[in-house]
């Protein structure tokens, strides 16, 4: 085995609201995927260093409205792929995340927002693996999601809510 892919991802709401949802999408999404990485480490390492692939998103960078506890959840996947990155460097094991707005998944279904196509994001996602990328990113829109971190973040989110509300 060389390559573990951590895809898990479940809501959460938000924060001030239901506490067990909150917990929960931490569990799954950062607990979950830092259990994975911690148990396949040392197999990547004995098979030459391989790569450990972290689905974060673009809520990693940016909240989207009512899925605080996601995005927090998911900033938490993004810090953990840059320290594990730096942790498992000596072993040869890459660490990338993967960041993208919405896939066509049953996680995204009723959501009427443009979704990818799964099987593009795994190309796209294997592309930067074999490019030796540490972060993936998928479309155009995280792209801009990222852009924005270097600006005041009030301004994104107004031209975030621009779109939502035309």
């Amino acid at each position: 085995m060389n390559l573990l892919v951590n895809n898990a991802g479940v809501g959460g709401g938000t924060l001030l609201g239901d506490l067990q949802a909150v917990r929960a999408a931490l569990d799954v999404n950062f607990w979950g995927t830092l259990s994975m990485a911690r148990a396949f480490a040392p197999v990547l390492a004995a098979n030459g260093g391989g790569s450990i692939v972290n689905m974060a998103s673009s809520a990693s960078w940016f909240v989207f409205p009512g899925s605080s506890a996601y995005a927090v959840s998911k900033a938490a996947v993004w810090s953990m792929s840059r320290a594990l990155r730096q942790e498992l460097a000596g072993q040869g094991t890459l660490v990338a995340s993967v960041h993208l707005g919405a896939a066509d998944t049953d996680m995204m279904k009723g959501d009427d927002v443009p979704k990818m196509d799964p099987a593009a994001v795994a190309r796209i996602t294997l592309d930067g693996v074999e490019a030796d990328a540490v972060e993936v990113v998928v479309d155009e829109f995280t792209e801009m999601v990222k852009a924005s971190l270097s600006e005041d973040p009030r301004e994104f989110d107004k031209q975030f809510h621009r779109l939502l509300n035309p």
